[in-house]
């Protein structure tokens, strides 16, 4: 075979190639398109039993963003937390009852891990409104529930943040334990939110 044939055939097969190489390139970029779309994540993926419309899940970013501008309760807890998920029921009677439209979920697993800038902004920005526990001065713990006001802390409850390994969910949260902390919160909610 001449020179000449080899370089048509070589060119021949490139050009082939450079088709299946393209037309895979197409196949799998339409394919996989959903796969770079950013997940909205609902309360359903932290809370498989909550079906309440009113939170809406945000990210570290926007987290900062609502604490320092507009009026906002917030709800920071830990899907991964029997206690999160025990607050987060004893909440929803209150907001149910008292017709909240808008609760910001900040789920602190990520940043919190990860111990990135979003959860040192976090925490400095709700300085002074957070647990201190023996290895740590301001702790972002979950749960705790928040109404800020403009980058002011209106109103906090950490009820059961530090409760980890001291006592079972259960147990602590008694029907009088309910009762009061229903009774708190709204008086909150009534005072520093719905006015």
């Amino acid at each position: 075979m001449n020179p000449k044939t080899k370089s048509i055939i070589r060119k021949i097969i490139y050009i082939i190639l450079f088709l299946l190489m393209a037309t895979a390139f197409v196949y799998l970029s339409e394919k996989y398109a959903s796969n770079s779309e950013p997940k909205i994540y609902t309360i359903t993926d932290y809370y498989a039993d909550n079906t309440n419309s009113y939170y809406e899940v945000v990210s570290g970013n926007k987290m900062i963003n609502l604490l320092r501008n507009g009026h906002n309760i917030i709800f920071i807890g830990s899907s991964s937390s029997k206690y999160s998920q025990k607050y987060i029921e004893e909440i929803d009677k209150i907001f149910n009852n008292l017709k909240i439209d808008k609760v910001y979920y900040y789920d602190l697993n990520n940043d919190k891990y990860q111990q990135n800038s979003n959860y040192y902004k976090i925490r400095e920005l709700l300085n002074g409104y957070l647990t201190t526990t023996d290895d740590s001065d301001n702790n972002l713990l979950a749960p705790s529930l928040y109404i800020v006001n403009n980058g002011t802390v209106e109103y906090y409850n950490t009820e059961t943040s530090t409760m980890k390994n001291t006592a079972d969910v259960e147990s602590y949260w008694s029907y009088e334990q309910e009762l009061i902390f229903q009774g708190e919160v709204t008086n909150a909610i009534n005072k520093y939110y719905l006015n």
